[in-house]
Formats: structure tokens, C-alpha cells, sequence
């Protein structure tokens, strides 16, 4: 009898270490579904506050154009009153509509759980790939301060990717070197349909291509300037890359370009028949609380004035620290709409 006893004392032990064993697989089961429904719900959330910021700008676009706004520039009367923003108890003056230019500053503006930060980059203001030549396309990877080795190489690996023939340069790969990797492709051998392709050309890595060389090229702009971009709406790395100066330079010639409330901006824009056609418009939504952002963009073609047509659409572009602390609102250059 105190055999079955203890047998049975010993059952029931492990029974219950058995139960307890599942009782805490569930629970951490359970937690991780309600933290992965979280983060979902966050995601979610964040990714209809970056649409909200695009098609806000997609919006105000279209309207101004229909206002006439875009088919004169300097006529007062249509650009309306400055608009006016609120901190605190006081009023400040804002550059009328500067952000429809396509300068590529962000802004930043509050809605629902969060908000969104957007910037409107005009294409013409970055150097076509496909129409800069050998010795610019050169000179901008040491402008940049490229490695002279690397620049070298990289500016013949592009060179090589969108010339029509098989011939390799002196630091150059075409076809033999791209179906030698583990996801083989041929080498294009014809311009470039998109600027993301520069990811598929040797020593582009993602940090290179979304920290520099997206924001520096595209395959839009530039139809009527050839290998100049805009100088209006250049970014700093394009100023740096085109004229040769340092970054402190180019961050003050930005500093400079917002600091006169876009008066030479306005009339450069007007001479040049109006506002950018092809923009590209990108916008991060974020939440006032967690760490979850999402990022979108559009290339959107507005050539018409009236209407647009989008051209590129990236519905999720690589996750980045918000451009602008959604906390701080001090730098009012930054703006709301």
C-alpha cells in the first residue's frame, strides 16, 4: 500500500510540473501574439498616417495648380496670404506655399494618434543617371569624397550597366560578373527604368544607395538641362556633388535659400515656367507613442498641371529615425503646412 503511495504521489508531481510547463508555453504563447498584435495595430496605423501625409500633399498640389498659382508664381494676388501658424500665443509669418517648390526640407504635422512628416523633392534638382557623362559622373564621386579607388570603380560598374555594349572598362563588370552571384541576373547594357536598378550594380549596398546615391540621382529630371540639376532645388549632396564645395557650405546655401523666405526661389521657378512636373513625395508616419514608423514615397508626373499620374510608387521604403523630432517644434523653418 505504501508503494501505490508513493507511485502515485510521484504521478501526480509530475503531472503537475507537466501542467505548469504548458500553463507557461500558453502564457508565453499568448504574450507574444498580443505583442505581435501590437505591433501590427501600430503598423498599421502608422502606415495610413504616411498615406494621409502623401495624398495631403498630392492634394494641396492639384489645388494649387487649379488656382492658377503654378502658372504664375510672382502674381501676388494668386499666391494669397502668407500663411500664418500659431506657437504658443504667438504668430509668425511662413513662405507661401515654398514647400510646393520641391526644395526637400520636411515638415511635420500632428494628426490623429501621431502625425506624419513629408518632403517634396523636385527631380530636376538631382543629376540624371543616364544622361551624365563619364567625366561629371566622376568628378561628382569626388566631390562627394568617395575613395578614389571605390569612385573610380563604382562610376565604371554604372558606366558598363547602362552602355549598349559587352565591353568591360578598366575596373568595370558586365554580364560575367552578375551571373556569377548566387541570385544571377544579366547586366542591362540600357538606361536605367528606375534609380532603385543602382542597387543591382556592383559595391551598391542599401546604406549607400538610400544615404547618398538616391539622393543625389534620378531618371526623371534634368529632360532639358543635360547633366546640370536645378540649383534651386538641389540638396546639399547635389550642391556638393555638382559645384565642388564642402558640406558647410552647402548647408549654408540651404540655410540661406529658406532664410529669404524663397523670394529668389520664386522667381527662378517662375522662369523656369512654373512649379517641378515630376516630384517625388515622401512621407513617414509615425505615433506620439512607440517606435514604429512607416515610410512611403511616390514619384508622382504633374506635367500637365492639372491632374497627375504616378510613376513609382514604394510602399515601403526601409525604416529610418523620424527626419524631424516629432517632440520639437522650436525650428519653425521646418514648418507645418
Amino acid at each position: 500500500m505504501r508503494n501505490e503511495r508513493g507511485v502515485i504521489l510521484i504521478v501526480v508531481v509530475w503531472a503537475l510540473m507537466v501542467l505548469m510547463v504548458v500553463a507557461i508555453e500558453l502564457g508565453r504563447t499568448a504574450r507574444v501574439e498580443g505583442l505581435s498584435t501590437d505591433v501590427y495595430q501600430q503598423e498599421v496605423k502608422t502606415y495610413y498616417l504616411a498615406r494621409a501625409g502623401l495624398n495631403r500633399v498630392l492634394y494641396q498640389l492639384i489645388r494649387t495648380s487649379q488656382q492658377g498659382r503654378a502658372r504664375n508664381l510672382q502674381d501676388e494676388d494668386r499666391l494669397g496670404p502668407r500663411n500664418r501658424l500659431r506657437d504658443d500665443e504667438t504668430e509668425r509669418e511662413e513662405c507661401p506655399d515654398l514647400w510646393l517648390l520641391g526644395d526637400g526640407q520636411w515638415r511635420k504635422e500632428p494628426y490623429g494618434e501621431g502625425g506624419y512628416q513629408v518632403r517634396v523633392s523636385d527631380e530636376s534638382g538631382k543629376i540624371n543617371i543616364n544622361q551624365v557623362d563619364e567625366i561629371i559622373l566622376r568628378q561628382t564621386f569626388t566631390n562627394l569624397d568617395f575613395d578614389p579607388d571605390f569612385g573610380d570603380a563604382l562610376a565604371d560598374a554604372i558606366l558598363d550597366w547602362r552602355d549598349p555594349d559587352p565591353l568591360e572598362r578598366l575596373n568595370g563588370v558586365e554580364s560575367e560578373y552578375y551571373l556569377a552571384q548566387d541570385i544571377s541576373y544579366p547586366a542591362k547594357d540600357g538606361p536605367l527604368d528606375t534609380i532603385d536598378e543602382l542597387l543591382l550594380i556592383r559595391d551598391v549596398t542599401q546604406a549607400l544607395f538610400y544615404n547618398t546615391l538616391n539622393e543625389v540621382f534620378t531618371v526623371y529630371g534634368n529632360a532639358r538641362s543635360g547633366n546640370m540639376a536645378n540649383a534651386q532645388t538641389a540638396n546639399a549632396l547635389v550642391l556638393r556633388a555638382v559645384q565642388g564645395v564642402d558640406a558647410e557650405t552647402a548647408e549654408e546655401t540651404i540655410r540661406q535659400r529658406r532664410e529669404n523666405c524663397g523670394e529668389e526661389f520664386l522667381d527662378a521657378t517662375a522662369a523656369r515656367g512654373g512649379l517641378p512636373t515630376i516630384v517625388t513625395i515622401e512621407s513617414v508616419g509615425y505615433l506620439n507613442t512607440g517606435q514604429i514608423t512607416r515610410r512611403l514615397a511616390g514619384v508622382i508626373d504633374r506635367t500637365d498641371g492639372q491632374s497627375h499620374r504616378v510613376l513609382r510608387w514604394h510602399d515601403r521604403l526601409p525604416s529610418q529615425a523620424l527626419p524631424l523630432r516629432k517632440d520639437d517644434f522650436e525650428d519653425e523653418e521646418e514648418g507645418w503646412f
